[in-house]
């Protein structure tokens, strides 16, 4: 038995082929759509976990609404050594090592654990007294998708395709390392033999299940952590078909969560607000080194470090806006941050196909209400948009064809709705007919139709 898995940065679905359909594993019930898991995992202080949207609600019912308690807490010591005059013996100094420390946090919450298979730097982390490297963190998640399998399909399963980013980097030895660490984390979720196919060709190979004309295909995965593309020949009336360029760049889903936050949400609290005039009466700005902490919810706990709090502090009492910064001061020190990039993501998604989405968020000691329209949207994501059309280009270039040469355009992937990208892609492909794939299923049925051809 072979099943097809894709782990994806947001999402992670398996799916089986049994030379007639093509079935989906239920991995989450309590999500909308039961076949899709978010790539949520939670640990708490007992070292239990929890998946998916149950990590999520989790995570908000016990860490959103706290207060963010720090105390020091000793992690070393440092020995040094320094020389003395002469006839003296040397002096050793020992100093300890401290970090501040949340020791109020009830659990921790990891997402987009997939792009730490690219940093040779990201080995694991230190969760309640305990290193968990990366591949066993990805194990768990792993483990979980194939015990679900063997209950959906009533038989043991040790063999799977795993679908993999065209490039986890740029540099082979390092692709190659992370191709490696993913083997890793499948063995220990119980997987004896697995093989990888380049996510986009697999969306290519779902796309071409059905016998179609000759045409050259090009696909545009784009996810949450890695925007992928593959430029296709195919045979008519024929399943083989030729891979002529693939290329990858590294913008995702969370980029634009991210664009979104700095453009939009964050001088709501404070980033584009005086803090305070110096002795001579010159404008204090909102350091940038803060704003930048703003852009990713698992940083904005670090605000509520003394030397961040004591900014937040002086702004709240000097600035001429000092609402803002009392909003900053509860979402730092409550721990509001997931909760309020759950509410980006959501109208991230919604301007898919309104113009108009609300950001709302009621965290008690604030209140966050916002309009946001698919024209500013769009406009904070240009340079997103710049990468993804430098690109596409770049895998043309590669292929050596001409743009207006390519018959099809497979849209992929979480964010491959957003209307601006899909306005690009028409732009660069001018002869192509755009076809918007499952967007969240066709790499993994394309995966499992290769499991199915392996097997």
């Amino acid at each position: 038995m072979r099943i097809g898995v894709d782990f994806g940065t947001t999402h992670t679905a398996a799916a089986r082929y049994d030379g007639r359909v093509i079935s989906f594993v239920p991995l989450d019930p309590q999500n909308s759509t039961p076949q899709m898991l978010r790539s949520l995992l939670y640990i708490d202080r007992a070292h239990q976990h929890r998946l998916g949207v149950d990590a999520a609600r989790t995570f908000l019912a016990q860490d959103t609404g706290r207060d963010v308690i720090l105390e020091d807490k000793l992690v070393g010591t440092i020995e040094n050594t320094v020389a003395s005059q002469e006839g003296s013996e040397p002096i050793h100094i020992v100093y300890d090592v401290t970090i501040q420390d949340d020791v109020g946090v009830r659990g921790r919450l990891l997402q987009s654990i997939k792009t730490g298979l690219r940093s040779r730097n990201y080995t694991g982390t230190n969760i309640f007294g305990r290193f968990y490297t990366l591949e066993e963190l990805i194990g768990l998640i792993l483990t979980h998708v194939r015990q679900q399998a063997e209950i959906t399909l009533g038989q043991e399963v040790r063999t799977a395709t795993l679908g993999r980013p065209v490039h986890f980097s740029n540099n082979s030895t390092d692709d190659s390392y992370a191709e490696d660490r993913l083997r890793q984390a499948a063995g220990m979720a119980g997987f004896q033999a697995v093989d990888f196919m380049p996510e986009p060709v697999a969306a290519a190979r779902f796309y071409l299940q059905e016998a179609r004309p000759r045409e050259r295909i090009f696909v545009f995965d784009f996810g949450g952590g890695t925007l992928d593309f593959t430029l296709i020949a195919s045979q008519r009336g024929k399943k083989p078909y030729g891979i002529l360029a693939s290329h990858g760049v590294a913008v995702g889903g969370d980029d634009l969560d991210s664009a979104l936050m700095r453009g939009h949400v964050a001088p709501f609290f404070g980033t584009e607000s005086i803090v305070d005039v110096n002795y001579d009466g010159e404008a204090i700005p909102f350091p940038v080194d803060m704003a930048r902490l703003l852009e990713q919810w698992q940083t904005i706990p670090v605000l509520s470090r003394p030397q961040h709090k004591k900014v937040i502090d002086r702004a709240i009492r000097y600035s001429e806006e000092p609402e803002q910064f009392r909003r900053l001061h509860a979402l730092v020190t409550q721990n509001y941050g997931f909760a309020l990039f759950e509410r980006i993501e959501q109208a991230k998604r919604a301007l898919s196909s309104a113009d108009v989405a609300r950001i709302s968020l009621d965290a008690g000691a604030f209140r966050l209400f916002t309009s946001l329209h698919r024209r500013q949207f769009n406009r904070l994501i240009q340079d997103e948009l710049a990468t993804a059309r430098l690109g596409v280009r770049r895998t043309l270039s590669l292929a050596g064809v001409s743009p207006d040469s390519v018959d099809v355009a497979v849209m992929t992937g979480g964010s491959s709705a957003i209307p601006l990208f899909q306005q690009m892609v028409a732009a660069e492909l001018p002869a192509a007919r755009l076809v918007q794939s499952d967007a969240f299923g066709s790499v993994t049925a394309g995966l499992a139709l290769d499991a199915y051809e392996r097997s």
